[in-house]
């Protein structure tokens, strides 16, 4: 048994029969399975049940009161509520044109009366696997895709924290250097041999940051670079060489 995949007990089988005796007949059988029938006596009861229910499995007639087995089959498959609902068609009609027409509408197997038990078991067993490995690959698709959104958000994360520790270790210092020199710029006169200094110094952590700005636009995720312990900042190219 899948995980996830209900008992035999807990299954519910929809049989959709217009003929009292095909009911009883077909209804007997499921429950000797084990499982559960919801048995009901046209199209219309057929999908409001599918919808109720929540069928693990829907047994049709091809020929109905207002709504065929394959109007019915169409819309069990245009809005599973739940899971994936298999059908089988249990019809007298067997010609291949309806039989084509059934499978094209989206039927999954289908069996012609009168039929043999044994087989009758064996299809409804084979649709029951059918539907609980359907199921479990959702499922497990859908496992899947958290974790990859997971993990893209944890990369991102991971990038803007490397971002970020590259933007301060590599614009930190010229950043202080620059405040440094506006300071001394502010208290110096301009004649002064320090304010030109200060000045052209300013000039060039500001022409430094700015190819550091350029750097981190085109810098790569791949290329890191260690920081302090198990910390990692992105790479940029070639420092300054008198930058720590």
């Amino acid at each position: 048994m899948e995980q996830g995949s209900p008992q035999d007990g807990d299954r519910k089988i929809l049989i959709a029969d217009d003929d009292a005796d095909s009911r009883v007949i077909v209804a007997s059988v499921i429950s000797l399975m084990g499982y559960t029938p919801i048995v009901v006596s046209n199209g219309t009861e057929a999908v409001q049940a599918s919808q109720q229910e929540l069928p693990h499995l829907a047994i049709l007639d091809y020929m109905m009161p207002d709504l065929s087995g394959v109007e019915v089959c169409a819309r069990i498959k245009g809005n599973e509520i739940g899971d994936f609902v298999p059908v089988l068609m249990l019809t007298a009609r067997d010609t291949v044109r309806d039989k084509v027409s059934a499978f094209e509408e989206g039927v999954d197997d289908y069996l012609t009366k009168p039929f043999n038990y044994q087989e009758f078991q064996a299809r409804v067993k084979a649709l029951l696997r059918v539907r609980d490995l359907t199921v479990s690959l959702r499922d497990a698709n859908n496992e899947l895709r958290v974790m990859q959104e997971r993990l893209i958000e944890k990369e991102r994360q991971l990038a803007v924290g490397q971002l970020a520790g590259t933007a301060a270790h590599q614009l930190g210092q010229p950043l202080s250097s620059i405040l440094l020199n506006c300071y001394l710029l502010e208290q110096l006169p301009k004649t002064d041999p320090k304010f030109i200094g200060a000045l052209a110094a300013v000039k060039s952590d500001t022409k430094r940051m700015g190819e550091l700005i350029n750097q981190l636009r085109s810098v790569k995720a791949s290329d890191r670079e260690g920081y302090y312990g198990s910390t990692e900042i992105l790479k940029l190219g070639d420092r300054d060489p008198d930058s720590k």
